[in-house]
C-alpha cells in the first residue's frame, strides 16, 4: 500500500496520541489529501536531516497516524489531534514532491499471549507504576494510581510511549516485533531507571523536608 509520510523527531507508538501543528505547504497538502480520502498517514523518526525544509532521511519502521480532530487556523495552518495505529515498514519512497510518500507493508500485531508474555507484562506494569511514582516525586508530584491496558501488547506500547529514554531506544522498541522481547527490554529499562532514580528521590525529599524545617 502507498502511504503519505511525515518525518518527525518523534517515535509514535500504536495507541499513543500525537498533536501536530501544520504550517508547511507540503504538509497542508498531505493533511488535506488524508482528510479528503479518509486515510491515515505514516510517521517515521528522522535518521538524518530536519523536520522543516528539505525532506529528511527516515528510519524504515514507523506507525500509521489517524486524524481524530482538526482545528483550522488562519493562512491554512492546522492543529491536529492524531492517534497511532499500526506499525509498518517502509519498502521504498515513491515520491518526494509535493510531500513524501512511500510503499509500505503493515507489520502484523504479535499474538504471544502465552504464560511468559503475561508474566513479563505483569512485571513491566508493576515496574512502570513504581517508575512513574519516582518520576513524579522528583518534581514533588504524586499520583494515586495509573490506569494501564490489560492487553500485554497494548501495555507494551503504552509503556514505551511514556518512557523517558532517548529516541533511538524508543525506535528500538518500536522495531521489536516480538512482544516477549519488547516487554523484556522494557523490564530491563525500567529496573535500571528505578535504581538510578531512587537515590535522587531520597535526596530531593530530604532537601524539601530540611527546607520546611528551616522555614517553620
Amino acid at each position: 500500500m502507498e502511504l503519505p509520510l511525515f518525518t518527525l523527531n518523534t517515535v509514535l507508538f500504536p495507541g499513543a496520541g500525537l498533536p501536530l501543528h501544520i504550517f508547511e505547504e507540503r504538509y497542508k497538502q498531505l493533511v488535506r489529501a488524508c482528510l479528503d480520502e479518509g486515510r491515515p498517514f505514516g510517521v517515521l523518526l528522522i535518521r538524518r536531516g530536519n523536520e522543516v525544509g528539505e525532506p529528511a532521511e527516515p528510519f524504515d519502521v514507523g506507525t500509521t497516524a489517524h486524524i481524530e480532530s482538526v482545528e483550522h487556523l488562519p493562512e491554512g495552518r492546522m492543529n491536529l489531534a492524531c492517534v497511532g495505529g499500526q506499525r509498518f515498514r517502509l519498502l521504498e519512497i515513491v515520491r518526494r514532491e509535493p510531500y513524501m510518500a512511500g510503499r509500505v507493508e503493515l507489520l502484523p500485531a504479535t499474538a504471544e499471549d502465552d504464560g511468559k508474555a503475561l508474566e513479563l507484562a505483569g512485571d513491566a506494569g508493576a515496574l512502570f507504576a513504581e517508575y512513574l511514582r519516582l518520576y513524579l516525586a522528583l518534581s514533588n508530584q504524586w499520583a494515586r494510581s495509573v490506569e494501564m491496558p490489560g492487553d500485554p501488547a497494548a501495555l507494551a506500547d503504552f509503556i514505551a510511549s511514556r518512557l523517558g529514554v532517548n529516541l533511538w531506544t524508543k525506535q528500538l522498541l518500536l522495531e521489536e516485533i516480538s512482544l516477549r522481547k519488547r516487554l523484556a527490554l522494557e523490564v530491563q529499562i525500567l529496573a535500571e531507571s528505578i535504581r538510578e532514580m531512587t537515590p535522587r528521590v531520597e535526596v530531593a525529599r530530604a532537601t524539601r523536608w530540611h527546607g520546611f524545617a528551616v522555614t517553620n
